[in-house]
């Protein structure tokens, strides 16, 4: 077992990718940092978003270096393996409290807590286009508008 020792402000989630034996940590610094399990070292640092990292999730199924990261109203999906930005999803005018992958039915799942209310939306990945920006507008029925 080793230690990690994160420089900068707090950790403010984790998210283990078993598949490529990597750990992903967001923070107040604003940015998501890639740790390799096997040697402790940090492997890659994404650049600096808007807003503190509030939540992470690996999409798995597709492909284990993709990661869905929350910041401020905006879900940024990442190639961990080359830190590039595919895609970033826009929320109107919420935070992101939480964030998770539906896999047998390939929803993403997000909520939000404002003024004591929960807001939730989803959106089906097979929607997503990671070559076009994408907002998903809270409505009723959860649709996804894209951007062109």
């Amino acid at each position: 077992m080793g230690n990690f020792y994160f420089q900068g402000q707090a950790v403010t989630c984790l998210k283990f990718n078993p598949q490529n034996l990597t750990l992903a940590n967001g923070s107040t610094d604003k940015t998501v940092k890639y740790w390799d399990l096997e040697t402790f070292k940090c492997i890659n640092v994404t650049p600096i978003d808007t807003s503190p990292i509030t939540n992470m999730t690996f999409d798995e199924e597709k492909n284990p270096d993709y990661l869905f990261s929350a910041s401020g109203e905006n879900i940024k999906l990442w190639n961990v393996e080359n830190n590039k930005l595919l895609d970033c999803l826009s929320f109107i005018p919420k935070t992101i409290s939480d964030l998770v992958i539906a896999n047998e039915d390939r929803f993403l799942l997000m909520s939000a807590i404002t003024n004591n209310n929960i807001a939730v939306w989803y959106a089906p990945l097979e929607s997503i286009n990671y070559d076009e920006t994408i907002d998903i507008v809270p409505s009723s029925d959860s649709q996804v508008v894209k951007n062109n």
